[in-house]
């Protein structure tokens, strides 16, 4: 039983100790939790940046469709690939393109719609993209 008690006492001490040693000191600020910005694949654009995407279930008559309309945010061309995959209760969908965005300064040119044939409205669904400068 003592033995057990002194494993559980240097446990709490090495805690407290860790915790002392990550503590700022007297009169500093803590720093500020900066997040990094994601890594971009080699060739790829800062998308996060410089693409707005928007997506959305819509239906034109019968038939029923998951949009994504993006936008560029940046002055240049930017030529993205796009990849979704969709499951509903009624099945998978699946849908590849490739669209070219002229620069922001080009007015609605910079923005493109891609509109995915879906079986059903809802369900689950991933999207991907990989964007070049062009």
């Amino acid at each position: 039983m003592s033995k057990t008690f002194a494993v559980a006492a240097l446990l709490l001490c090495g805690c407290f100790a860790a915790a002392a040693q990550n503590a700022p000191a007297a009169g500093q600020q803590p720093p500020a939790a900066v997040e990094p910005p994601p890594v971009a694949d080699k060739g790829t654009t800062s998308q996060w940046v410089c693409i707005d995407e928007q997506t959305k279930y819509t239906g034109s008559g019968k038939h029923l469709f998951y949009r994504i309309e993006l936008t560029n945010k940046c002055e240049q061309r930017l030529k993205c690939a796009i990849f979704a995959y969709l499951v509903s209760g009624k099945g998978p969908s699946r849908g590849h393109t490739t669209l070219i965005l002229a620069p922001k300064s080009s007015g609605a040119a910079a923005t493109k719609v891609f509109e995915v044939k879906i079986k059903s409205m809802g369900g689950l669904g991933t999207t991907t993209r990989e964007c070049r400068a062009f």
